[in-house]
Formats: C-alpha cells, sequence, structure tokens
C-alpha cells in the first residue's frame, strides 16, 4: 500500500509541476503576443480540456501524499515524515491559489466572447499570470520535496534490509 501511495503522490504532483512548469515556460509567452480574440479563444480552449482531468490529478496530488505521512505517521521522527509535510503544506498552498485566484478569473475568462472580449481582458487577465507563477514554484516545491522524502524512503528501507 505504501509504495503504490508514494508513486501516485509523486506522479500526480509531477503532472501537475510539468503542466503548470510547461505553461509558464511557453504557453504564458504566446498569451501575451496573441491579439486579444486569439488570447480569449486560446485560453478557453485550453480551459475547457484542461477541466476534464486537472482537478481529479491535483486533488489525488493532495491526497495521495496525506494518506503517505499517515502510512509513516509512527515515525514521526524520521526525516520522511517531516519532509513529506512540507510537501504536503507546498503542494497546499498551490492548491489553494489555484482555487482562489485561478479558477475565479477562469470562470471569468469563459463567460467572455472571443469575437468581441472586454477590452480590459488582459488587465483582468493580469492577476491569473502571477498566481499562476506563484503556484507553479510551491508545486514544484512540493514535487521536489517529494522526490527527497521518497529518496530518504529507499535509502531508510536499504539501510534496515542490509
Amino acid at each position: 500500500m505504501i509504495s503504490v501511495t508514494r508513486v501516485v503522490a509523486v506522479l500526480c504532483a509531477g503532472v501537475m509541476t510539468g503542466l503548470l512548469f510547461g505553461d509558464w515556460l511557453g504557453a504564458s509567452f504566446a498569451r501575451a503576443q496573441l491579439p486579444l480574440p486569439a488570447f480569449v479563444q486560446f485560453q478557453q480552449i485550453i480551459h475547457y480540456n484542461y477541466l476534464k482531468v486537472l482537478p481529479a490529478f491535483s486533488m489525488l496530488a493532495l491526497l495521495a501524499p496525506i494518506l503517505w505521512a499517515f502510512l509513516v505517521r509512527k515515525r514521526k521522527s524520521d526525516a520522511e515524515f517531516k519532509i513529506l509535510l512540507a510537501a504536503i503544506v507546498a503542494i497546499a498552498v498551490g492548491f489553494t491559489i489555484t482555487f482562489v485566484y485561478n479558477v475565479p478569473v477562469n470562470d471569468q475568462l469563459e463567460s467572455w466572447n472571443y469575437n468581441s472580449p472586454p477590452a480590459n481582458a488582459r488587465e483582468l487577465w493580469h492577476p491569473w499570470e502571477i498566481a499562476h507563477n506563484v503556484r507553479t514554484v510551491f508545486w514544484a516545491a512540493g514535487f521536489l520535496l517529494e522526490i527527497i522524502a521518497l529518496t530518504v524512503a529507499a535509502k531508510l528501507n536499504t539501510e534496515t534490509t542490509n
């Protein structure tokens, strides 16, 4: 059970980090250069498709390390547990930023007609970009911390079996 939980946690955090980092590294530069109608249409398409998978992945990415920590909680002095707690906090912050800042802007964007978007669409979108950059850092930190926790766990398992 613990091995599957670890794999699911690291895999989901990695997928979320990859999606967010990929958007930050690529699509964000394209968004800044697109004409306003194309920008709105582009984001509506992305938002529509991400809504199919991202809520489940992000929820699993948050819950799996919580379960992982629960399963190793008896070793509270264990570095794996402490690192996992930090990873959970980082992922929870990234998760919260998404729902507090990004989702409301996405919902607003979905109501726009891309053929005649609001003149201040980019101004309305700007907080999304800032929140996206911040959440990407938190998700990446959580992912990295999970990898470190996994490495610590593997080292401990190797030491106990030798």
